[in-house]
């Protein structure tokens, strides 16, 4: 046997075990699907005034359903989106304060005006061919149905913009995909930025890695392991909105996001942030500013797909 006959196997054999590891990342909304998401919010701050340290901590917890249709023109999908349920819980120094959607009873952070407002809504989202978000459809009434903020000088077309929208369901839970067939060990960037209209402007950018296939959630998902920065100002204009002048200049961002490919959706994701929070003293504005260092772990789940009735 020459060289030449021993090699081939052993570059066949290669080239098999390569391609097989080998993955493409597309998210895909299939139509005649409704897909059921949880997203959980755990924060925790430290806030020290006067020599006193105050001990913060929420959970925020967001039911969301996606049901996809053909659209008229037979090409491109239309994407219905509901928030199902908002439930959040928040402790302050011993004292602690709720609320819930699906049982609002007493809102002593009147939540139910400006979170819980969006429970039931319908935001109806035209994607095209390759799943990329081209209109927001209802916005003018989505908008309408939301009545009005209860931040002072900031209506919802300032919170909840037409390309702040657009963005967040476009990117999901994965902020770029690598566009191309990858192997292990592979890294793609990512980075976003997010302006606010007289809030301010959230930035984040880093990096995916593709570790390699497993289990998650019953599924074979590709394992992703992400890193990088977050930065936030929310100064707000001439102090209308934002009058502690919020600033996030060190943050980071480590985590994992388990990534469905045969389905073409994110099965789970969890994303820790720690940043240090620079703010204006409520109790004496023209002191010195106020350094909250604050942890956040956000988990997304798709618990449910299912088929349209």
């Amino acid at each position: 046997m020459n060289a030449r006959s021993f090699l081939l196997p052993i570059l066949a054999l290669y080239a098999e075990v390569s391609f097989a590891q080998s993955i493409d990342l597309q998210q895909r909304w299939q139509a005649g699907k409704k897909y059921s998401q949880t997203i959980e919010t755990a924060q925790q701050s430290t806030i020290e005034i006067g020599g006193q340290k105050m001990d913060q901590s929420t959970t925020m917890m967001i039911e969301v359903s996606i049901a996809v249709r053909v659209h008229e023109d037979g090409k491109r999908r239309r994407m219905t989106m509901v928030y199902d349920r908002i439930a959040m819980d928040m402790s302050m120094n011993g004292q602690k304060m709720s609320f819930d959607s699906a049982n609002p009873g007493t809102d002593p952070l009147g939540l139910g005006k400006s979170m819980g407002s969006t429970v039931g809504k319908e935001l109806k989202i035209l994607i095209d061919e390759k799943g990329a978000v081209t209109e927001i459809e209802n916005y003018d009434s989505y908008i309408e149905q939301l009545g009005k903020s209860p931040v002072p000088g900031v209506d919802f077309r300032e919170m909840h913009s037409r390309d702040a929208l657009k963005q967040m369901i476009n990117q999901g839970a994965l902020l770029s995909l690598p566009g191309k067939p990858i192997e292990p060990g592979a890294s793609w960037p990512f980075e976003q930025v997010l302006d606010l209209p007289k809030i301010g402007k959230v930035s984040t950018r880093g990096s995916y890695t593709y570790k390699g296939m497993a289990q998650r959630s019953g599924a074979n998902c590709a394992e992703l392991t992400t890193e990088g920065k977050l930065a936030m100002d929310v100064s707000g204009e001439a102090g209308a909105v934002s009058p502690l002048a919020m600033k996030v200049t060190d943050g980071t961002i480590t985590g994992t996001v388990w990534f469905d490919p045969q389905l073409g959706v994110m099965r789970e994701s969890q994303i820790q942030q720690d940043m240090t929070m620079n703010m204006k003293n409520p109790a004496d504005p023209a002191g010195a500013d106020l350094t909250i260092p604050m942890k956040q772990t956000v988990t997304l789940k798709t618990t449910k797909i299912e088929d349209l009735k």
